[in-house]
């Protein structure tokens, strides 16, 4: 029954995005092409894992605005693991420097949950700090210069490789989505988190430990957020401090317009990646009718607006 929901509660969502590959797709004969579709499926790969681990955070009632500055961050970081080596130490291999970025970003997802949950600062305020620490590290780390990874590296087949034509970066995101949708609908942790966001006082009372499910939930989000730096590195075969910028807004809305409440207590990894993929064919149709990046942040403030205000309208008026 739940499932019939989650469904019921997207169709909307899938009704939109086929509107608007329409409209695009007649705007632009380009947009159906090979190759464009190939780039609109790894845009919104990138932008499907973001909104799939703010969907924990979200779900809860909280909120993650460092994940567009720890792209740019844990793309640096894995770089010079890997290329240059930090602190005396020399360079390691690929699956070391890896598996250590993810950690670090957990730990920086941790540090998150720590902050709100044992010193009760909003998420906001904490998760707003990281965006700026994130991306002045990275600038400084870097020196505000690329690093670039051979042409020839293994590592550069996560973002630019294929596996039977599927590109591998979409096979990561399938990956996520499906144990993010199992943890969510198929585990005691998954009910926990419905239910700490639907009310947090409840949840306590009835003995769930909600400090360690907000723990939980930010971490994974900051683990996500590293993926993603990982991931665009290898696409775009450099670290560079530059990557990343509004990519947290841009995920905010594509969990709201897949039907994630901003108050908490829902939402679906299903539809978080249809709006992730509203975005991506968004991002990429108004690349190709030639609109000013400067228009493009006012669709992206609308989008918002419109997004969460509907998100508000739906809640009021259920009560």
């Amino acid at each position: 029954m739940k499932n019939v929901g989650e469904i019921k509660q997207v169709i909307p969502v899938l009704i939109a995005f086929v509107i608007i590959c329409a409209v695009i797709s007649v705007l632009s004969p380009n947009f159906l092409s090979v190759t464009n579709v190939k780039n609109v499926i790894l845009q919104a790969s990138i932008n499907a894992v973001l909104a799939v681990g703010l969907t924990f955070v979200i779900i809860t009632g909280g909120i993650d605005l460092s994940v567009g500055s720890m792209t740019a961050l844990t793309g640096v970081l894995v770089a010079v693991l890997m290329l240059k080596g930090f602190g005396g130490v020399p360079p390691i291999g690929m699956a070391p420097a890896i598996v250590a970025v993810l950690v670090i970003a957990g730990l920086v997802g941790l540090w998150h949950g720590l902050f709100v949950t044992k010193l009760h600062i909003p998420p906001f305020i904490i998760t707003l700090g990281t965006w700026l620490i994130a991306r002045g590290l990275a600038a400084f780390i870097t020196r505000g210069y690329p690093i670039v990874y051979p042409s020839d590296s293994p590592f550069l087949v996560l973002g630019q490789g294929t596996f039977y034509q599927i590109p591998i970066m979409f096979i990561i995101f399938i990956a996520v989505a499906l144990i993010v949708a199992f943890i969510l609908n198929s585990t005691t942790l998954g009910r926990h988190i419905y239910a700490v966001g639907g009310n947090i006082e409840a949840a306590r009372v009835s003995g769930i430990n909600v400090d360690r499910v907000r723990l939980f939930s930010f971490a994974s989000s900051g683990v996500m957020g590293g993926l993603v730096g990982i991931l665009l590195a290898s696409r775009l075969g450099q670290g560079t401090p530059v990557v990343g910028s509004g990519y947290e807004l841009w995920a905010i809305a594509a969990t709201v317009i897949g039907g994630t409440s901003l108050f908490g207590g829902e939402g679906t990894v299903l539809g978080a990646v249809l709006g992730a993929a509203i975005m991506g064919v968004m991002i990429n149709g108004m690349v190709l009718v030639n609109l000013s990046s400067y228009l493009q942040d006012v669709v992206l403030g609308l989008v918002l607006v419109v997004a969460v205000t509907y998100d508000t309208w739906r809640r009021y008026r259920r009560r």
